[in-house]
């Protein structure tokens, strides 16, 4: 079954232009047994968990998953002025229908800071496929770099395919690396050549390892490329979902989540007094009988968030209903953005307790009630 797409409601982008807090909770069938985390296209897993970079959130609704790749970074040694270009870099490791990005290269600059698929390869070197460089391509002087492209993707079987419309990556290197670019794409089949579209995309700058957040994913008009002043959407029956790093170097680009949610759109602020920059730190004094303390922390910059707010209007009431069921009668993790449309910031909360408190206070009018404390890793120390 083909994946589909379609514009938000005109209530919830309403509430996102107005600035209104967002909930998002993790796709439903992101959480059975049929889904599962892989590092290549063809869904065979061949990269491994190193005990040297655990995972930030090692469980989450989609169970245990690695967060380091592989990685391959080789040294170039020659490219031909040939149809195609062929790539010597001895040892290489790589494999036909490899994506690669390669760097550095003296001479024939042409090829620098692009991507491209590997065809044809030896032991020592690579075809890049449809890349004729006999004309308009200068003569390889030397060094360069091939990197290959990594994917983290999710599959899921008839029946089990996934909704979502936001994107939050977590706990990743990806800056320190100096990555080039993070996307999301999705597809109809497991090779990623079906109806393939980039509906995310982020480039890399600057060296924190922020978090990634998209609230605006679309593959505008008749394009399968994203665009970021593109009209947002919401993607269903989705079976094949991945994300794609482009790199250069040694160092593997690391993500501790990947958080693929349906957002819950709130209309209005919850009731003032509104504290939303309430955080708590965990901690325990031992005082000496000199008096001096010693103060063992145990965490740092939890967000703590209470919420009173007052509904009337039956279709607000069912977004509160909905969004209780989507986290499985508040016993799982969501997303909270306070202001999703002016310096978004997502926050992992989960509820104190998972109890709906939402009596009638009228005729028609509810009072919403929840309190929710941050989940690692704190956006705080980000």
């Amino acid at each position: 079954m083909a994946y589909s797409a379609a514009a938000l409601s005109s209530a919830e982008t309403a509430g996102f232009t107005n600035d209104k807090p967002l909930m998002a909770s993790q796709s439903a069938n992101v959480a059975t047994s049929s889904s599962h985390w892989t590092f290549t296209g063809s869904g065979a897993d061949t990269d491994k968990t190193l005990a040297s970079a655990p995972a930030v959130r090692a469980h989450d609704d989609i169970g245990a998953f690695t967060t380091e790749p592989t990685n391959i970074s080789q040294t170039i040694t020659a490219a031909t002025k040939t149809n195609p270009c062929v790539v010597t870099s001895n040892g290489h490791g790589l494999v036909n229908g490899d994506k690669v990005f390669i760097t550095d290269v003296g001479g024939m600059t042409q090829l620098n800071n692009l991507e491209y698929e590997v065809t044809n390869k030896s032991t020592n070197t690579i075809d890049l496929l449809g890349i004729n460089a006999t004309s308009g391509y200068d003569t390889y002087t030397g060094g360069g770099k091939v990197t290959s492209v990594k994917f983290y993707n999710f599959f899921f079987t008839t029946g089990d395919e996934i909704s979502f419309d936001t994107l939050c990556v977590l706990g990743h290197n990806l800056n320190s690396i100096g990555a080039v670019s993070v996307s999301l794409e999705i597809a109809d089949n497991s090779a990623y050549s079906s109806n393939l579209k980039e509906i995310a995309q982020y480039t890399i700058s600057g060296t924190t390892d922020n978090r990634i957040l998209f609230t605006n994913l679309n593959s505008e008009g008749g394009s399968n490329t994203y665009s970021a002043t593109g009209t947002a959407q919401r993607y269903s029956s989705v079976a094949y979902v991945r994300l794609k790093i482009v790199h250069a170097g040694a160092t593997a680009p690391k993500v501790g989540e990947i958080f693929l949610g349906t957002r819950y759109q709130l209309s209005r602020n919850p009731n003032v007094p509104w504290n939303n920059k309430d955080e708590h730190s965990e901690i325990s004094d031992f005082v000496s009988q000199n008096g001096i303390i010693q103060r063992y922390v145990f965490y740092r910059g939890q967000a703590v968030r209470s919420v009173e707010m007052s509904l009337g209007s039956s279709s607000n009431i069912a977004v509160v209903d909905d969004w209780y069921n989507a986290i499985h009668e508040g016993t799982r993790s969501f997303l909270w953005i306070d202001t999703p449309s002016s310096g978004a910031e997502c926050r992992l909360m989960i509820l104190d307790s998972a109890d709906l408190v939402f009596p009638l206070a009228g005729p028609f009018e509810r009072n919403l009630s929840f309190t929710m404390r941050e989940q690692p890793p704190y956006l705080s120390r980000e």
